[in-house]
């Protein structure tokens, strides 16, 4: 296990630098020009030439990326729009991004993987018809439209939560629950599919008829073999959250990430979407990194073939 967790660290450095590489080199292509965006269309041009001057914009690529990096890396790193040191606005924002998809993400988890197994311990039953028809509504339902049919019951009507905005725990609440029913219907859809698998298997049919316990059989014997692929798409969802769940935080004013990288996006902002993708892509590399963890700790096979 540490020899792999050592070869992963140092598989960070050359991904990183690649996908540092890669949005530094999309974000010149992109049409417009930031120094325009901030100064204004009605600014003469020697303002415009102090603003390509003073973040570099007219230097050749690598002149460009050095500085870009060297300013990262120290902290220096400023925002083209508002010229602030970007870290002290992207860190709250990515705060409170991790918190939404950590609060949704263990939602998801609880719910997907209790209504997968009651699904196919029941298969072909009532309850497997609800729960699955529970589990197609939660994947096909938008994001946004689940949102706002959330704001209209629980804001609007019961006003039990605040409609959006982050003031405290409450306010978490709905946007966790629009994304943790979402995610929680992929989740509830593998788990039951991957247990009606198992439960055909030899090594079940064994257990079952040593007369142990049926709830034993499932939660013990059976649920821990499908563990891996359930693992796996918990972890690449958590990812994609960190990216920002950017119409969730939309719909209910949610100070994230997703957010201010898609402002940024709109304004140019070349620093601003640079310094937020790499971060969201170092973050995602460490679940990835903990998701192979885990499947050494569920699956003691891998850790021995990973030795």
């Amino acid at each position: 296990m540490t020899k792999l967790i050592i070869r992963r660290i140092l598989l960070l450095i050359p991904t990183m630098i690649g996908v540092s590489l890669l949005i530094f080199s999309i974000m010149r292509l992109l049409p417009g020009d930031p120094a325009v965006l901030v100064a204004g269309e009605d600014a003469t041009p020697e303002t415009i030439a102090q603003i390509r001057r003073e973040f570099h914009l007219d230097d050749p690529f690598i002149v460009q990326y050095a500085i870009f990096m060297e300013k990262m890396f120290t902290g220096e790193i400023k925002s083209i729009k508002t010229k602030q040191p970007i870290f002290k606005e992207l860190i709250p924002r990515f705060e409170n991004t991790l918190e939404l998809a950590t609060v949704s993400i263990v939602i998801a988890i609880i719910l997907g993987i209790t209504l997968g197994v009651i699904a196919a311990a029941h298969r072909n039953s009532w309850i497997d018809n609800i729960v699955m028809a529970t589990a197609l509504f939660g994947v096909s339902m938008p994001v946004f439209w689940l949102g706002i049919l959330l704001i209209l019951l629980f804001s609007v009507q019961l006003r039990w939560f605040p409609a959006g905005g982050k003031e405290g725990f409450e306010s978490i609440v709905l946007p966790s629950l629009t994304i943790g029913f979402t995610l929680m219907g992929y989740i509830a859809r593998m788990t039951r599919a991957m247990m009606v698998e198992v439960l055909t298997k030899d090594f079940i049919k064994t257990a079952r008829s040593y007369g142990l316990p049926r709830r034993m059989v499932i939660y013990k014997y059976a649920l821990k073999n499908v563990l891996i692929p359930i693992i796996t798409i918990i972890g690449l969802q958590f990812g994609y959250l960190l990216g920002g769940a950017v119409l969730t935080e939309s719909v209910f004013g949610w100070p994230g990430i997703g957010r201010y990288i898609v402002d940024a996006i709109f304004m140019r902002d070349y620093n601003v979407v640079q310094v937020g993708i790499i971060l969201v892509a170092f973050f995602f590399v460490i679940v990835n990194l903990g998701v192979d963890i885990l499947y050494m700790i569920v699956d003691p096979r891998i850790r021995r073939g990973s030795s």
